[in-house]
This record gives C-alpha cells, sequence and structure tokens, in this order.
C-alpha cells in the first residue's frame, strides 16, 4: 500500500491546483481535508485529471484554503 499526505494552499475563486503526490501509480483513494473551515465543501478533485504523479483540485471559495490532499493506492492488490 502507497500513501502520502500534501498540504496546499489555493489561491483565490475557481483556482485549478495541480498538486504532485509522487506514488508513481494512479491512485486509487483521494480524500480532500479542509484545514480550516473556510473551504469546508469549495474544494473537489477533478475525476479525469488524476495521473500518475499529479491530481489536480478545484477551489470554488471565494477566498484561499489550504488543504491536505490524502491519495492511497493497492496497488490492485486485495488486503
Amino acid at each position: 500500500m502507497l500513501r502520502r499526505r500534501i498540504r496546499r494552499t489555493t489561491a483565490s475563486t475557481g483556482v485549478t491546483l495541480t498538486v504532485t503526490h509522487g506514488l508513481r501509480c494512479v491512485p486509487e483513494f483521494w480524500n480532500l481535508e479542509p484545514v480550516s473551515d473556510r473551504s469546508l465543501g469549495h474544494t473537489y478533485v477533478q475525476v479525469n485529471t488524476v495521473l500518475t504523479n499529479t491530481i489536480t483540485i478545484v477551489n470554488s471559495a471565494q477566498t484561499t484554503c489550504t488543504m491536505d490532499v490524502f491519495v492511497m493506492t493497492f496497488k490492485g492488490a486485495l488486503y
């Protein structure tokens, strides 16, 4: 099982942020956790842009926000 936690700060409204996760494979699971209440429910992952080293998130809030991005993969194995 491979996993990463990355903390990134987005810019203003409608900003697309590409986060490098470094798993070297497409993550099977991702979770966005807001660090403050400001970004709660305003940030989402663009599913069609999840790649082997990057994941793209979009912020629709009216201000900057900091997110913890968790990604995980099982490399196709069942545990």
